[in-house]
């Protein structure tokens, strides 16, 4: 449901979808594919240039109903079947490293061992259940009980929930890092009868 006018969240739309067309050929050399795009949704889907066979493991769609009021909604789908992915489903849970305060010595900074934060936040209990991108910027974000205190209206000016910022974001700690599939072979041999 729409709450604000809609033509200036579909001007807003077609002004970021804009923008990505204009450096498409910049996009697809990442692997990014622009599947769809009608409001108020874009799903680009990601494939793995790093890696070959190449494979697209995910794909994001963005909602801009009521953009920019309220931040995208971000989902992680499947590509073809265009159905949110269960978090048993992703293969990357889109890993970053924290920065390290700058006021720890170099030497005792080399010696702890690396702080990391998973942007594809889900329930561990629940795999069968969709995870969210849990990221400044995104409606999922802003609307999480634990980041009441971090409004999307201090994010809103900053470029931060912006479609390419977002999709940026994803690419750099979702697809660019598969560099390799691992592949696990079960195989069983039956017993042959002979006849007697």
């Amino acid at each position: 449901m729409q709450a604000v006018d809609s033509e200036v969240s579909r001007r807003k739309f077609a002004r970021e979808v804009g923008q990505l067309r204009e450096i498409q050929p910049t996009l697809i050399s990442r692997g990014w594919w622009i599947m769809s795009a009608e409001f108020p949704y874009v799903k680009v889907a990601f494939a793995t240039v790093g890696m070959r066979p190449r494979v697209i493991p995910f794909a994001v769609k963005a909602d801009f109903s009521d953009y920019d009021v309220r931040p995208l909604a971000i989902t992680f789908v499947d590509p073809f079947e265009d159905r949110e992915l269960a978090a048993s489903e992703m293969m990357t849970h889109l890993p970053r490293l924290l920065p390290v305060d700058p006021g720890i010595p170099t030497e005792i900074a080399a010696q702890m061992p690396p702080q990391r934060v998973n942007l594809y936040q889900h329930y561990p209990h629940m795999p069968t259940m969709p995870g969210f991108l849990c990221l400044p910027g995104t409606r999922a974000y802003h609307d999480h009980p634990a980041h009441s205190g971090d409004a999307w209206e201090l994010h809103r000016n900053t470029g931060e929930g912006r479609l390419f910022a977002l999709l940026e974001t994803v690419w750099r700690y979702g697809a660019q890092p598969l560099t390799q599939l691992q592949f696990m072979v079960n195989m069983s041999l039956g017993q042959s009868e002979t006849p007697a």
